[in-house]
């Protein structure tokens, strides 16, 4: 798996904090003596994770998890730039410098597209922010940040947020509201929209630090095509030695 597009972006900005690239037995790290980044992709689960370490003279170099993501083997250039804009800014946010955006704009707000046949990303992000109306700034920081809108970093964070948030809540309608939207994307979706559905919002949430895993499958229950698809990509990744985090 080709990953330069995301540890060259990483590097760069570590370059400009004065971290240099440091090799040792299992591949390569940036260091500046005092803490250490690296990137880890495991070739059987197909998980590639942003790992840090805090380096102490004399005892031994613990890497600990700051952010993972499932990157396939046929993933574009788009996938990958996606997971390189997380792992800049996660790398910012331990580091304690926020990212900067630059030539910042008007950001048009996303389409229904009601007559359209299938649900694109803009439409789905569309229908998620009628019902979450307080992530359109994070929506148009996101377009304006990136250029583009970079839905998986979007949904990654929000579309888990807001699942968590409305099951903790436990108020039936706004689950039921949610569970309806994400329903139609997936029947009525593009690929991509789908995908997101399932991989990046439902099981981002199983396999988040607060899984909520008997509520969901009691709201997935009552959509059967969606329940099988979410039970089949967690048995996927629940093969896995290590456990798989989508967040």
């Amino acid at each position: 798996m080709d990953y330069k597009i995301i540890s060259n972006g990483v590097f760069e900005v570590l370059k400009d904090k004065d971290f240099k690239i440091e090799t040792f037995e299992k591949g390569e790290y940036f260091s500046n003596s005092s803490r250490a980044f690296m990137i880890d992709y495991n070739e059987e689960s197909k998980l590639i994770e942003l790992k840090t370490a805090i380096l102490q003279e004399g005892e031994g170099v613990e890497f600990k998890t700051l952010s993972s993501w499932l990157l396939a083997d046929d993933a574009d250039d788009k996938s990958k730039e996606s997971i390189k804009n997380d792992f800049v800014d996660t790398v910012l946010e331990t580091l304690g410098t926020k990212a900067t955006v630059k030539g910042e704009r008007k950001v048009e707000m996303p389409s229904k597209k009601k007559n359209a046949d299938t649900i694109d990303i803009e439409s789905f992000a569309a229908r998620f922010l009628a019902i979450f109306t307080t992530h359109k700034d994070e929506y148009k920081q996101n377009v304006a940040k990136y250029g583009e809108f970079l839905y998986d970093d979007f949904f990654r964070k929000h579309g888990v947020e807001e699942l968590q948030n409305v099951l903790k809540e436990g108020n039936k309608r706004h689950i039921s509201k949610y569970f309806e939207l994400l329903n139609l994307a997936y029947t009525n979706g593009e690929q991509n929209v789908s995908a997101t559905v399932v991989y990046t919002i439902l099981l981002g949430t199983l396999f988040s630090d607060k899984p909520y895993e008997k509520e969901i499958d009691l709201q997935l229950e009552k959509y059967p095509y969606l329940f099988k698809a979410v039970r089949h990509a967690k048995l996927i990744l629940k093969s896995n030695k290590q456990k798989a985090k989508y967040l």
